[in-house]
């Protein structure tokens, strides 16, 4: 079984500060990846006396939280910070912060006394001790008459009035500028380490090789050996034998010694001299609470504040889920579950459990696992550990909170409550696609399937009676398949496709029932006109297949072609498509009804309602947009209608004008033909060079007894 290797404890500058309260601020990082917390301003202060106005109502509001509502003398005349006048002088200010600094002072001095670590009191002692902090930081507005500052969130979440961190970007000598924490800011000035108070000011110079974040009242630092140094600047005695240092939480550290091992410290560790843990080998957060530990290959949890919580004797521990209050076990290359107070709720016995996680819109706060041993596979509910019954194999869940359980050889589907919503009768399951619609095959005798489309109550929406389905494809549509064992082309046995859409109606069936061709269909995502989709018809020729063309109608799935083409046109002006069939053009309109019978060699586009079409002479004439023959196809060439009128040719220098009925306006006996482009008017030129102009309407303007005297002989 594949060992989860344990995470060695890298010491760093990266602070992990209040992970429950991280999330407040924006996950920003610099350039090397280190979180630094958003530093942006929710608002600015129009002057100092307002920084310090609001500086102070974010003080007393600390307060207030801190004695939850009793009383106290700190703020016994507030009108100074409740009144309209949103500044704040410099002598009333210093008086309140004079008050809360010694407050606090007083606080700290009296559970420094307390020597209870229960977790409750060690979170009480930790608050106090932050928010002097941030009062001693805060004192540098005592002595500032200018300046910019503004509003912020802090990296705990806490809003805070402050210097603009973000005005030293792009300042070459800062390595590091990290928001505000418990009332500091660490900096990298210079290739070292400092802290800014809240006004800016480099309170704690920066000279140290390595530091990390304020953690109530003390930060460590590194300068060969490592210390600690208070919101004063004062620095401690080195830390006896600390190699590496990471500050946690609570005042309370992971230090790495000498001799290779790690523990806990606390913030006395100068004075002390001792751990408050034991020591080990590798240490690492589990939970918001706990940390996960090791001794050789052995692991275990203890708190915070360095208590033994569960037995350093298993091969290994995890979170079963991000939410749970179940870890996952590891002996003897076992797996099972225990809570975090070391009970034991599943055996050992399982090859492996893994969570997972489903789509949140789909199952909220889910936290299903998969647990397997030598009889199978179930799902866990980490929440009440409710387990499903074994099966052979469990597919993750889908977008739609089902996932696919295999019982021997068949199929079903099962939801995130742990009940079956369809029982695994199927030989083979697909997905729900799109449209809640999933493929599914069950044997109907000894090695034979039929297959069709379910929903999601397991009814069969395209009947379990085909050889094969495809997929669905975008808008819908569907190939199924069957084996036709009576099939005239080619003749005996072949496959036989239709078109199902996702209504369940059949789109187009067999050709013929009797003797169905074995023609098949591939649904495309190809639409004409933005109205009809292209599906393709692969029919048989011989040893070899002819590539054809329908047409489907995309929102009501009506077959718009009641046969294939080997060529479909998108539709013009007069709502016309033309198709071509065996070679030849035809014309059907937008509901599939034939037009023109596809008959000839060529058609152009329409103009002004009628279409040039070459026959099978190779001549070619007209027809109008009902297939009605309006000029018979008597020439060699036709040109697109004018205001009514067609240049066309019988054959070398005998060109003409015709109007929309045939009536030869210019005889077939021109060598040239032009529309002058200015005047719209027709140029014609005979075999003697000799010009002749009609007017738009075909009328004579130019050289008109000459003109006449053609016409009179062409029309003996």
């Amino acid at each position: 079984m594949k060992q989860l290797f344990f995470l060695t404890l890298i010491f760093s500058s990266t602070q992990t500060i209040k992970a429950q309260n991280v999330a407040l601020a924006s996950a920003r990082k610099d350039s090397l990846g280190v979180f630094i917390g958003d530093m942006r301003a929710t608002e600015r202060m129009e002057n100092v006396g307002t920084a310090r106005k609001f500086a102070m109502v974010q003080l007393k509001k600390n307060l207030d939280v801190l004695e939850k509502g009793k009383p106290n003398n700190v703020f016994a005349d507030e009108r100074d910070i409740t009144s309209q006048d949103r500044n704040l002088n410099t002598d009333t200010y210093a008086m309140y912060i004079a008050r809360l600094d010694k407050k606090y002072k007083n606080d700290v001095r009296t559970i420094e006394t307390d020597n209870i670590r229960d977790i409750f009191q060690i979170e009480q002692k930790s608050e106090i001790k932050r928010r002097l902090s941030g009062v001693v930081s805060a004192q540098c507005f005592n002595n500032k008459n200018d300046g910019q500052f503004i509003k912020l969130r802090d990296l705990d979440g806490d809003e805070v009035i402050g210097f603009p961190l973000e005005s030293f970007k792009g300042n070459p000598r800062y390595g590091l500028v990290e928001n505000y924490h418990q009332g500091f800011a660490r900096i990298k000035k210079d290739q070292v380490f400092g802290f800014l108070n809240l006004c800016g000011d480099e309170s704690i110079p920066c000279q140290y090789d390595k530091a990390e974040p304020f953690n109530d009242g003390k930060a460590l630092v590194k300068k060969f050996d490592w210390y600690y140094v208070d919101v004063y600047g004062n620095e401690s005695e080195a830390l006896e034998n600390v190699i590496e240092a990471r500050s946690l939480k609570f005042g309370i550290s992971i230090a790495k010694f000498k001799n290779g091992k790690v523990a806990l410290i606390d913030n006395n560790f100068d004075v002390s001299k001792k751990p408050i843990s034991d020591l080990f080998d590798g240490i690492e957060p589990f939970n918001g609470e706990l940390y996960k530990v090791r001794n050789g290959k052995l692991y275990g949890l203890i708190k915070i504040d360095g208590t033994l919580k569960i037995d350093v004797a298993y091969d290994n521990l995890n979170p079963a889920a991000e939410s749970a209050k179940w870890m996952i076990i590891e002996q003897n290359k076992k797996v099972g579950l225990m809570d975090t107070d070391g009970n034991i709720k599943i055996k050992p016995n399982y090859e492996y459990i893994n969570s997972f996680s489903v789509d949140p819109s789909i199952a909220p706060n889910l936290t299903l696992g998969f647990a397997k041993d030598e009889t199978g596979v179930r799902l866990v509910d980490f929440k009440d550990l409710r387990t499903s019954k074994v099966y052979t194999s469990i597919s993750e869940f889908n977008k739609y909170g089902l996932a696919i359980i295999r019982d021997g050889k068949n199929s079903g589907y099962i939801n995130t409550d742990l009940k079956v919503v369809i029982e695994p009768i199927y030989k083979t399951l697909g997905n729900f696609n799109q449209y809640g619609l999933a493929s599914a095959c069950k044997e109907v005798a000894p090695n034979v399937n039929k297959c069709g489309y379910i929903k999601f109550d397991g009814s069969e929406l395209i009947p379990l009676q085909y050889d094969e389905v495809s997929n669905f494809k975008k808008y819908g549509m569907v190939v199924v398949s069957e084996t036709i064992k009576n099939c005239s082309q080619p003749s005996g046995t072949c496959k036989v496709d239709m078109v199902f859409d996702k209504t369940g109606n059949m789109v187009i069936g067999k050709t013929n029932e009797a003797a169905p061709i074995g023609i098949r269909y591939a649904v495309t995502d190809t639409i004409l006109n933005q109205t009809f989709v292209v599906i393709k018809s692969f029919v048989p020729k011989g040893n070899d297949e002819k590539l054809e063309y329908n047409l489907v109608d995309r929102h009501t799935f009506k077959r718009i072609t009641q046969q294939s083409y080997e060529y479909i046109k998108k539709f013009d002006t007069n709502l016309m498509i033309p198709v071509m069939k065996d070679g030849r053009w035809g014309l059907i309109d937008t509901t599939g009804k034939v037009i023109a019978k596809p008959a000839y060699k060529d058609i152009m586009l329409p103009t002004e309602g009628l279409y040039g079409v070459r026959f099978e002479n190779n001549k070619y004439g007209f027809i109008d947009k009902k297939g009605k023959i309006q000029v018979g196809f008597d020439y060699d060439e036709v040109r697109p209608f004018n205001n009514g009128l067609s240049i066309v040719s019988k054959g070398v220098d005998k060109l003409g004008v015709i109007n929309r009925f045939n009536a030869k306006i210019a005889p077939c006996a021109f060598k040239e033909v032009n529309i002058l482009p200015a005047t719209k008017q027709f140029e014609l030129v005979d075999a003697a060079s000799n010009k002749f102009i009609l007017n738009s309407n075909g009328d004579c303007v130019t050289n008109c007894a000459r003109f006449d005297e053609i016409r009179k002989q062409a029309n003996q």
